[in-house]
């Protein structure tokens, strides 16, 4: 990840390099903070609570046993470091409720995006389909909902008695965004969620599994169409 950040406590010269990659949930950084012996799981997520995608991932140098308000303070600050060297999302710091709608479609893009230089392409999906206010269909807001939302595993496949759970997160009921953050995004994520691409694509999808590469329509019938293409090609192999 990038730079790394110190936390140096008075007496105190022993630190653990803790890396906290893209796309994590609060609830996931916890699990890895406490592995790590930084602090505990329960005390993290009570320090982070309505924090989920401004915690910045990144390598940290932490304290053994350090306060877990201290830890989601240096990431949170992180955070507010790492957008204000890019205008699109410094021009967001001072208002809090576009920000937050910047962060929660980044968190979004985040869980669906391969490759980087897809990552505005996607956006300009979810833009497009936010303006003509429709529901995002997006499988990784289901996925929220069944393993941070109810607290089960996560599943291998998303079914369509899933599409049906009912919560604010699940976007395939609900038009717009959801209510808050679903992970904690990266810079590339953030970028595009404040620079989305310019396009007429309301649809995208996995066809090129290895390659991390979409497939972007502009209706359903070519969504359709192109999945279609993919399963014939899939059942070739």
């Amino acid at each position: 990840a990038g730079q790394i950040y110190k936390e140096l406590s008075a007496g105190r010269e022993e630190l653990l390099s803790v890396s906290i990659p893209e796309g994590l949930t609060v609830s996931k950084i916890a699990q890895r903070l406490e592995k790590a012996g930084v602090c505990g799981h329960k005390d993290f997520k009570a320090a982070a609570q309505g924090l989920e995608g401004f915690l910045f991932p990144d390598t940290y140098m932490l304290s053994p046993d350090s306060d877990a308000k201290k830890v989601v303070q240096i990431m949170t600050e992180n955070f507010y470091k790492k957008i204000s060297e890019i205008p699109s999302l410094a021009a967001l710091a001072s208002d809090k409720e576009k920000l937050k709608q910047t962060v929660t479609l980044a968190s979004i893009i985040e869980r669906e995006y391969r490759s980087a230089d897809e990552a505005p392409l996607i956006a300009s999906v979810f833009a497009n389909r936010i303006k003509k206010g429709i529901g995002l269909y997006s499988c990784a807001t289901v996925e929220y909902v069944i393993t941070e939302v109810l607290g089960r595993p996560h599943p291998d496949i998303i079914t369509y008695d899933d599409l049906k759970i009912q919560s604010p997160y699940n976007t395939y009921l609900n038009a717009g965004l959801p209510p808050a953050p679903i992970c904690n995004p990266s810079l590339v994520a953030l970028k595009a969620a404040a620079e989305p691409a310019k396009s007429d694509f309301y649809y995208f999808q996995l066809m090129d599994e290895a390659a991390g590469r979409h497939v972007f329509t502009k209706t359903l019938s070519e969504h359709v169409e192109q999945g279609a293409i993919f399963k014939t090609k899939k059942a070739s192999r």
